[in-house]
């Protein structure tokens, strides 16, 4: 029998779910996750099963929720971009869900950004991952699949869809389909047109914290919430991440190590014209804009080690490994961008390298390498980041590698900067909530829900003779990195 009532936040990563319960103080109160495995074709394509996320998703809220013993008022989703599904007239799938990172449809970028430019004389910001790259591409390569779609569905909406009956998602994952206009709150005609598709093919676009409607009856029992529970639209996972971090104003930094790296700030205006390598829009926080850089391949590369190279190692013995190597791994410098470099220099030919190898080097020198290079890409990007004017006072690590204490403390000896590791390492989890919590009325506005919320767990102070003994191992790395 619940016993009080509570918010609940569910994150739909790369590789699986979490689900976690909060009070009305920001406790956690129960939490669960499923892992899931895309497949990747030989061409590098990237699909899973949309019903396998969906089952993942509806386990971890059934039990998130049951373990906690409370009445949900409220849920709220954080979700990756891009990654999307087609539905015939019947609500099938016709597909496998495409993921994210997946970059097959370069060309039909191209093509998009052409026909775009010759019917209105300006250039969209469309590439190879946008979901409407990858649509054109199922339209040229599975004609006879795609003549049958009936709507186009992003990771919320599609959960909201079979949640409330009501096809609506928020502003900021709306925008990854590259179906909007540059000013970014509605979807661009011209660029509908040139893609093929058709307004009644998509969702409602909310702005975060909007309630979009409450459960249906069958699909609580399911979910093992209440037909009175509300779902609230969510956000982008790294915008939930950095609201759950207490990213709620500038001069705050929030890291996510997961899958991929990417870095959050906010400002009060966008720089015009935006730079290379850093991007930018609308933040659920009003009035600020995100600053956004970030780096495709980061956890998922310690994935593919661990799998790959170390028999399956734990990450805890590989870390314990990896701290008897001398910082600079010996002379070993690796390069992680295995799909390209996006921050803060793009580069889509870039792949990635282990660079410096002898017959000296161990396992434990490869790990630490990618540990050092992925810090050292952090440390590039908040270097770009200042240069264009971006303040940074503060640095939080969040997502699968804020558990990680050993990279965390490399993290500040590269930057030279303290690290706080926040109480609840899963922001994005607790930024879904927050943004429950918000939208249902418990709180006054989403920076009071996140300050509120957001606390410290520890504190990683950078230590000065190591960080003098990175810089010979960073210059290195830059200087590969150039070509």
């Amino acid at each position: 029998m619940a016993t009080s009532t509570a918010y609940l936040g569910l994150d739909i990563g790369g590789t699986g779910v979490k689900a976690g319960v909060f009070s009305r103080d920001g406790k956690m109160l129960a939490s669960s996750r499923r892992a899931f495995e895309p497949t990747i074709s030989a061409d590098g394509h990237v699909d899973i099963s949309i019903d396998i996320i969906y089952k993942s998703a509806q386990e971890a809220v059934h039990e998130a929720a049951k373990k906690s013993r409370t009445k949900i008022l409220a849920m709220s989703i954080s979700s990756q971009g891009e990654t999307f599904v087609t539905l015939d007239n019947n609500a099938r799938p016709l597909h496998d869900a495409i993921l994210w990172y997946d970059s097959r449809a370069g060309r039909q970028a191209e093509e998009l950004r052409e026909a775009v430019r010759s019917a209105t004389g300006r250039i969209p910001s469309i590439d190879a991952i946008l979901s409407v790259s990858k649509i054109r591409w199922l339209q040229e390569n599975h004609p006879e699949i795609m003549r049958k779609a009936r709507r186009f569905f992003l990771l919320p909406d599609y959960i909201a869809y079979r949640l409330t009956g009501i096809a609506a998602f928020d502003i900021n994952t709306a925008a990854s389909t590259g179906l909007l206009t540059s000013a970014g709150d509605k979807y661009d005609p011209a660029i509908l047109k040139a893609a093929g598709i058709d307004f009644a093919q998509l969702s409602n676009i909310l702005v975060p914290g909007t309630p979009i409607g409450k459960i249906l009856k069958p699909m609580a029992k399911e979910w093992g919430l209440t037909p009175a529970t509300i779902l609230v639209s969510g956000t982008n996972d790294q915008y939930a991440g950095a609201i759950g971090a207490g990213n709620y104003r500038p001069g705050i930094l929030t890291e996510t190590s997961g899958t991929c790296l990417a870095l959050v700030t906010l400002t009060k205006r966008l720089p015009k014209p935006m730079p290379r390598g850093l991007f930018g829009g609308c933040f659920p926080i009003k009035p600020y804009y995100f600053m956004l850089a970030y780096v495709k391949t980061a956890g998922v590369v310690l994935d593919w080690f661990r799998k790959e190279c170390a028999g399956g190692a734990s990450f805890d013995v590989l870390n314990a490994e990896a701290a008897a190597v001398p910082i600079g791994c010996r002379g070993l410098t690796m390069l992680p961008h295995f799909d390209g470099m996006v921050s803060p220099t793009p580069n889509a030919a870039m792949r990635g390298r282990f660079c410096g190898l002898t017959l000296k080097h161990t396992r434990a020198d490869l790990y630490r390498s990618i540990l050092e290079a992925l810090t050292f890409s952090l440390k590039e990007n908040m270097e770009w980041m200042r240069q264009h004017g971006l303040a940074i006072e503060t640095v939080r690590g969040i997502g699968g590698g804020a558990k990680n204490e050993f990279w965390l403390q490399m993290k500040a000896d590269v930057t030279g900067q303290p690290v706080e590791q926040p109480a609840v390492t899963e922001s994005a989890v607790l930024g879904a909530a927050m943004l429950a919590a918000w939208g249902a009325g418990a709180f006054f506005s989403l920076s009071e829900t996140s300050a509120a919320w957001y606390h410290i767990g520890r504190l990683f102070i950078p230590k000065q003779v190591n960080h003098d003994r990175y810089k010979a191992p960073y210059r290195r790395y830059r200087e590969l990195t150039k070509g």
